[in-house]
């Protein structure tokens, strides 16, 4: 049996970002210790972005620069079309997957894939996780103000050009600090935009991913590895897929929905993807998979089931977090695949802090916690197979 410590020396020791060779490597790790584990794995190639993020910011802040300078000069056109013209262009990259600018530097990068076939399937089960990792300046708590302030602050940018323009038709100036408060507004906000998705680049210390996410691809390791181990069941295929590309947009769990799903799966299919398992043995769910501009709720019937399996292991109800997050999870359900996102707890915390981070190390992993995912799992993919969906 493959231990946690032969999974983990590579799964929470060692950086994976998107672009880079150690990522390769580690999908060829997981492949062959798949294989080791008796389930048949394959690479799937796609192509990746790796610095879509690190460009948006980059984008946002010389948008946010320009935006100011054609304010300051009094060029209110020009303003107001930057103003509508970077937030859509972020959107249509972000969001929609439009190759706006993110095509720079694209190369080919690997899921892996592994499926445990069996006689005459009557539905597919799919547990997912993303392998990569990222390391950002800020945590997702850190940032979250900024993520809110989205939506005011491009209200502003288009609210200032047409304050400077009623100023120029005037006698004497209207509503001077909306201009004011829209030129610095814009600058300050595309810079923290920088500092969000593209200061990360310049961190020495990068993040293992211990949390985020080597425990829980190492959990669906051992769990190939147990089902290989006991009868075939009888009416669900399994497929384990390990993801990468999640941390830049979840852009490879996009690339792999548009390829396998364009059309209605021929079986019935139900995808539960996997965060930060290790941390606890208290797990929930996300309450929504969110985009910028649309947001899903997690499958119900996937839900029930999760909750009555952890009532039955744990005595107590599986949690549905009132806040979002951008897994994904939110790939499958916009194409109308049932799917949500379990996660483990940080105890004592309402949110996960110092992922992206040198902190997100092996001790943040709990051992204990990781083999009680391991069993629930397990009892879930046994009750799916029973219950049927």
């Amino acid at each position: 049996m493959t231990t946690w410590d032969e999974l983990l020396g590579r799964l929470a020791e060692v950086p994976r970002e998107n672009g880079t060779a150690a990522l390769h490597q580690t999908a060829i790790f997981l492949q062959k210790a798949l294989e080791h584990a008796g389930v048949k794995a394959e690479l799937v190639a796609f192509t990746a972005e790796p610095y879509g993020l690190r460009l948006a910011g980059i984008f946002a802040l010389v948008g946010g620069l320009l935006y100011a300078r054609q304010m300051r000069e009094g060029r209110y056109a020009a303003a107001l079309a930057v103003a509508l013209l970077v937030p859509s262009m972020l959107l249509a990259q972000l969001d929609f997957r439009v190759p706006v600018f993110a095509w720079i530097g694209a190369q080919t990068q690997h899921h892996v894939r592994a499926r445990l076939p069996i006689e005459s399937p009557r539905q597919r089960f799919l547990l997912t996780a993303h392998y990569d990792t990222k390391t950002d300046v800020l945590d997702h708590v850190a940032r979250a103000p900024v993520d809110l302030a989205a939506v005011p602050m491009t209200a502003l940018m288009l609210l200032g050009p047409l304050a400077g323009w009623l100023s120029s038709r005037s006698r004497r100036r209207v509503w001077p600090w909306a201009c004011r408060t829209a030129a610095i507004g814009a600058a300050v906000y595309g810079l923290a935009l920088f500092v969000v998705l593209s200061a990360g680049a310049f961190v020495p210390q990068r993040s293992p991913g211990a949390l985020d996410n080597g425990g829980s691809c190492a959990v669906l390791v051992r769990l190939a590895e147990a089902l290989t181990g006991m009868p075939p069941l009888e009416r669900t295929e399994v497929e384990i897929l390990l993801l990468s590309a999640e941390e830049v947009g979840v852009q490879g769990s996009h690339s792999f929905v548009a390829e396998f799903f364009a059309d209605p799966p021929v079986l019935p299919t139900l995808v539960l993807n996997l965060e930060g398992l290790g941390a606890s043995s208290r797990h929930a769910v996300f309450g929504r998979e969110r985009f910028s501009l649309r947001s899903f709720s997690p499958d119900p019937g996937l839900v029930a089931l999760l909750d009555g399996v952890h009532r039955e292991r744990f005595a107590e109800p599986l949690e549905i977090t009132p806040y979002g997050a951008a897994t994904d999870a939110r790939s499958f359900l916009a194409q109308g695949i049932p799917a949500a996102t379990l996660i483990t707890r940080t105890p004592g915390a309402l949110f996960t802090r110092g992922l992206h981070s040198a902190k997100d190390d092996r001790s943040r992993l709990d051992e204990d916690a990781l083999e009680a995912s391991l069993a629930y799992l397990l009892a879930v993919v046994v009750a799916v197979d029973q219950r049927g969906f």
